[in-house]
């Protein structure tokens, strides 16, 4: 690789924050996340797939990582998150895209739109709750407007080391543009991008974890916001508060979208 088109390079260019050192909380997000999504790479059955896609490790530690107050773009990230997974299943289910190009355009236009929303939306606590009411409200009418369905189980036959490489390949490129992303660093779709790709026959389940995924880390956003606002809590302490209301919620609601749809076995 030619020095001009090393990444340092390209984002010095483009005016993108870039940086090639990684904090232990960096390494933290880079082993838990590629360990979660090798893992949901060999589960077979696409409702357990979608229950650890609903869980906010990454999120837990993308906010450590970041190192940011909870704040719209957070809140936001998760409508950019259900606008890729449904990009994802349109260009392949419908427009016939292979499965990796799909990832890959949805991918593009996850960072084109953080990036972009990420320099303009306002930092106020207006904006915040505002974004957060929507988005809430929003994953609420997509589950019970659009029902559960049955769909193929299936194992992915896949190496596990190769599989753990291309995970963690795609952390460390967030990692290194978390400045530019903001708190949509924390919903990229880290473990959804592995998680699409092998439940790329049964993306209307996993996509609609992602809609639990909003009724269920909003009121974790709310909870760290509070802790953060009122309380002057750190980041880490924040979390605290935001995963004991995220298990409130989490816990009841995902496991009754899973009794509502029993998985198909074969193709």
């Amino acid at each position: 690789m030619t020095s001009c088109l090393r990444p340092a390079t390209i984002c010095r260019i483009l005016a993108i924050p870039f940086t090639l050192s990684f904090s232990p909380w960096d390494l933290a997000l880079l082993a838990a996340v590629t360990a979660m999504g090798t893992l949901l790479a060999y589960i077979p059955d696409p409702r357990w797939k979608a229950f650890v896609l609903g869980l906010p490790i990454p999120f837990t530690l993308a906010n450590l990582s970041l190192a940011q107050p909870v704040g719209p773009s957070h809140a936001l990230g998760m409508a950019v998150l259900l606008l890729f997974m449904n990009l994802v299943r349109w260009l392949h289910n419908g427009a016939r895209f292979p499965i990796v190009a799909a990832i890959a355009v949805s991918e593009g236009c996850y960072l084109g739109i953080a990036a972009l929303l990420n320099g303009v939306v306002p930092r106020t606590p207006l904006a915040f709750w505002l974004c957060l009411g929507l988005v809430i409200a929003g994953g609420g009418a997509y589950l019970a407007l659009l029902p559960a369905r049955s769909e193929a189980s299936a194992r992915s036959p896949m190496p596990v080391a190769v599989k753990a490489l291309a995970i963690a390949g795609v952390i460390a490129i967030i990692i290194l543009l978390k400045q530019v992303l903001g708190g949509f660093m924390t919903m990229f779709p880290m473990v959804g991008t592995i998680a699409v790709y092998e439940g790329r026959r049964s993306l209307w389940t996993i996509g609609r974890q992602i809609p639990v995924l909003m009724i269920t880390a909003g009121p974790m956003m709310a909870a760290m916001w509070l802790a953060q606002a009122l309380w002057g809590a750190a980041v880490p302490l924040s979390l605290v508060a935001g995963w004991a209301a995220f298990l409130a919620v989490f816990v009841p609601v995902s496991l009754a979208q899973m009794r509502k749809a029993v998985p198909r076995l074969g193709p």
